[in-house]
């Protein structure tokens, strides 16, 4: 199959995944927090890729400096401070709701991609753009006649959020091109490895909980957190940089507005 065509399969399967998980990000982040549910999903992937690497790549190869510092940025901007915004937006707005404003992605790397990678953009995707700014209106709208006041801070939450995971994705492309042996596992490992420092650094500032918020859940919540970790973090993510890898990054962040649908139509199942 064409690489390019692979990479939007790559894509699309996780963004199926990514969005069924969100509902138990969402669920979570309301009863503890969004820092400790985004630092624990990190913490699981991380130690899950820990244990994966060496059984699939048979041992850890070196990125070089430029890649590793790429891919810990990207790891610091996109899962930790990009996914705090996106978090908190999920527990005000939903996770299909939140999910749609990543229509904005492909614009925001599209034109990151055309300005670094040479990348064609096709401007017809502007009038998306248009259509997607009714869309904030209208949330804003709905949320006003049903409770007095606009939602305009979890918009603007999701919209910094996804500003933040686009960031990310173009410093992920960017490391794999300064180190093209790069594996997408080793790829998520690092990312996750910058995620977690940051966190790390805003624990000494003020504790989260880390372990003690897992170990008070009974096992039935113990296991659906571990499997939206799973399934959100580890493997979502694993997907989409081996699209991101060599696919074309505005097509394969469009992909991510199948998102909402998925995830919506979990929600009404569930509720």
């Amino acid at each position: 199959m064409d690489p390019q065509r692979l990479a939007l399969f790559y894509a699309l399967g996780s963004t199926l995944v990514f969005s069924t998980s969100s509902l138990g990000f969402a669920l979570y982040s309301r009863r503890v927090s969004v820092m400790w549910m985004n630092a624990f999903k990190a913490a699981v992937a991380g130690a899950l890729l820990v244990i994966t690497i060496p059984i699939v790549l048979g041992g850890w190869s070196w990125p070089g400096v430029p890649a590793l510092i790429g891919l810990l940025t990207s790891g610091l901007v996109g899962l930790n401070i990009g996914d705090l915004f996106l978090l908190t937006a999920f527990t005000r707005l939903g996770p299909g709701r939140t999910l749609i404003l990543f229509g904005f992605s492909p614009l925001i790397v599209g034109t990151g991609a055309a300005l670094v990678f040479g990348q064609a953009m096709d401007p017809r995707r502007l009038i998306a753009v248009i259509f997607l700014i009714a869309c904030l209106f209208c949330f804003s709208l709905e949320k006003y006649q049903r409770e007095k006041k606009w939602e305009w801070h979890a918009l603007v939450f999701a919209l910094i959020g996804v500003t933040m995971d686009a960031c990310g994705i173009l410093l992920t492309r960017w490391s794999f091109q300064q180190a093209p042996t790069l594996t997408p596992l080793e790829s998520h490992f690092w990312r996750c490895l910058g995620a977690l420092a940051g966190f790390g650094v805003f624990a000494l500032i003020k504790p989260f909980g880390f372990w003690s918020n897992f170990k008070r859940w009974k096992t039935k919540d113990r296991l659906v957190i571990l499997a939206s970790c799973f399934g959100g973090t580890y493997l979502s993510l694993i997907l989409f940089l081996t699209a991101v890898k060599t696919g074309h990054l505005a097509s394969i962040t469009a992909i991510g507005i199948t998102g909402p649908i998925f995830a919506t139509g979990l929600e009404c199942a569930i509720h």
